[in-house]
């Protein structure tokens, strides 16, 4: 860690924490166990939700897209019923696929799975989307997931990458190459 900026002292090497700031880690942790009875019902929900996602995998067949479209309403109904919102890793699951597996599988060259795929992302960016328009998603939470599951950029990162692409033309004689064949074939240079 280093001393603190401006430490002149090696005795000043120690990095200190506030009491509050351990406290807010300590309250941030995503491992804490469910103490309130308010806590333990949802973690029951979820594990309950999650066993029922793993209940619809069993019945998925990748080899077959009617298989995997029967999971794929099942998972919807499942969330409708269970009042959880819909996600991709959770689609994926109920289809009995990893993110790695989707993403093997949405690259297959086959119209029928290709139509498919696409139906299973827009579907998962209309929720992730109507969530964040009706403030029941963290936009900066739903903007992350639309970046990684939609791939959604910002406008910024369209313009930089396209001034990244461009050449360097500050001699004339690359500029000439890249264009030569509209100069004329009769250009000597």
């Amino acid at each position: 860690m280093g001393r603190p900026k401006g430490a002149k002292d090696k005795k000043q090497r120690s990095y200190t924490v506030s009491s509050k700031a351990i406290a807010q880690r300590r309250n941030n942790s995503a491992l804490l166990p469910a103490e309130t009875d308010e806590e333990k019902a949802y973690n029951s929900r979820m594990i309950q939700h999650l066993l029922e996602i793993q209940k619809i995998a069993a019945n998925a067949d990748r080899h077959d897209v009617l298989s995997l479209k029967s999971c794929f309403i099942a998972y919807l109904e499942l969330c409708q019923q269970d009042g959880f919102k819909v996600g991709n890793l959770a689609a994926y699951s109920a289809m009995g696929m990893s993110k790695v597996d989707w993403f093997n599988f949405s690259k297959k060259d086959d119209p029928e799975i290709k139509r498919f795929c696409a139906l299973v992302q827009q579907t998962c960016a209309i929720a992730r989307e109507t969530s964040i328009a009706e403030s029941k998603l963290n936009p900066v939470i739903g903007i992350f997931w639309q970046r990684n599951f939609d791939g959604l950029r910002n406008d910024t990162e369209q313009v930089q990458a396209i001034n990244e692409q461009e050449d360097d033309y500050s001699s004339g004689s690359s500029y000439k190459d890249k264009y030569r064949n509209l100069i004329g074939s009769g250009d000597k240079g």
